[in-house]
């Protein structure tokens, strides 16, 4: 932890809370079903429900005890639940002694800090009760810690208005592209032919890996390309990709794609489309996406079809072929019944480079805007470091006239 500020000292979780696992309980998602209500249901990450009844019923303070969000660090691993409540047995759930410390300054000090060396297991990472209680706690008196909560507070106000402003603002920007793209193609509708998918192309669905085999990190001459290494710009994340060794390959090597094909996701996230780089050509494709293999009769360019996918025109009729289950999925026979305009392939070819040029500006608003956001989140972070090493000072409060 490093030397502690003058009048700080450590202190293990366990000696500052008060546990209260034993009387979690855990309800299936059939019974939840059978006994909806008001009062909020929590898990490991947050409210999973809403149920008919309660247990709890105060200010707790929940931590996660497993899952794969321990390490990914996706959504906080600690938080406060307030007033009436049901937990679940995946969160941990304690309060602040009073006399040592708060749950607010708890819940801050768990988004600093990096739980990794007290969890247990890999398939299933578990964060158990005695690593939970073993963890020390930098404690300032408490005076301290409650300027420490309300600065933190303060601050934290102020920039989580600026990240939901420019999350907004990213997908206003994406909203546009896609509105942008569907008048230009409209406007080649009168010299376009409305062709079917199953007209211009074989829809093949991915595979997934035979049981017991796995992926790896180490780069060999076979790739395997998941959903997660789809990019918004239409390509892949180059640095994501896992591999395969040969015999793998060869169970799956049926499922194959090429940078001549267009891949679209059908499980998940649905209808997110690309062109994978001539790099990982010939990789194989997960089985929660297909590729478009452009038959030969029609000259296609792969690009041209790609660009359509990403105006409103396409998401609506993705949107009718999507059928919503627990798992949303876009069934290959419907996929086939999507309508798409094409023009002759000199105009394909020359429309690809305004759509380039198109795609490049709004990838450079993006760009900025994505930026941004990592500096206000890189800041949150710095401001937790700061606040448990005692180094946060008064000034640093932000007022009317501040701009974050």
């Amino acid at each position: 932890m490093g030397k502690l500020p003058k009048g700080w000292n450590e202190r293990r979780f366990g000696d500052i809370t008060i546990n209260f696992d034993g009387k979690r309980i855990p309800v299936n998602s059939g019974d939840r079903t059978d006994k909806q209500g008001i009062y909020p249901y929590y898990g490991a990450s947050g409210i999973i429900d809403y149920v008919e009844d309660f247990i709890f019923d105060g200010e707790y303070l929940l931590v996660s005890e497993d899952g794969a969000n321990l390490l990914a660090r996706t959504y906080p691993i600690a938080f406060i639940a307030y007033g009436k409540f049901w937990v679940n047995n995946h969160a941990h759930i304690v309060q602040a002694r009073i006399e040592s410390t708060q749950n607010k300054f708890l819940e801050y000090f768990f988004a600093s800090f990096n739980v990794s060396e007290f969890v247990t297991g890999s398939a299933q990472p578990k964060l158990n009760q005695k690593n939970l209680n073993s963890i020390q706690i930098p404690l300032p008196p408490l005076p301290e810690q409650t300027r420490i909560v309300s600065k933190l507070d303060a601050l934290f106000v102020r920039i989580d208005q600026s990240i939901a402003l420019l999350e907004e603002n990213i997908k206003h920007t994406r909203g546009l592209m896609a509105s942008v793209l569907e008048e230009l193609f409209e406007k080649l509708n009168a010299e376009s032919t409305i062709y079917k998918i199953k007209d211009i192309a074989e829809i093949k669905g991915g595979k997934r890996l035979p049981k017991g085999e796995s992926i790896q990190d180490e780069k060999t001459d076979y790739p395997y390309i998941r959903v997660t290494d789809f990019t918004d710009d239409g390509t892949i994340d180059v640095n994501s990709v896992k591999y395969m060794n040969k015999s793998v390959q060869e169970q799956i090597k049926r499922y194959i794609i090429t940078s001549k094909d267009l891949y679209i996701s059908i499980a998940g996230t649905i209808g997110k489309t690309g062109i994978i780089p001539k790099e990982l050509e010939n990789a194989n494709l997960t089985e929660n996406a297909a590729r478009l293999v452009f038959k030969p009769n029609i000259k296609i360019n792969n690009r041209f079809v790609y660009y359509f996918t990403l105006s409103d025109n396409f998401k609506d009729q993705v949107g009718l072929a999507t059928k919503t289950v627990a798992q949303p999925k876009l069934a290959l026979q419907r996929l086939a019944e999507v309508e798409l305009p094409i023009p002759s392939i000199e105009v394909q070819n020359k429309e690809v480079q305004i759509f380039n040029e198109l795609s490049q500006k709004f990838q450079e608003i993006n760009k900025q805007q994505q930026s941004k956001l990592t500096s206000l989140k890189a800041l949150k972070s710095s401001l937790l470091d700061r606040a448990f090493k005692g180094e946060l000072t008064k000034s640093e409060l932000p007022t009317r006239r501040d701009k974050l």
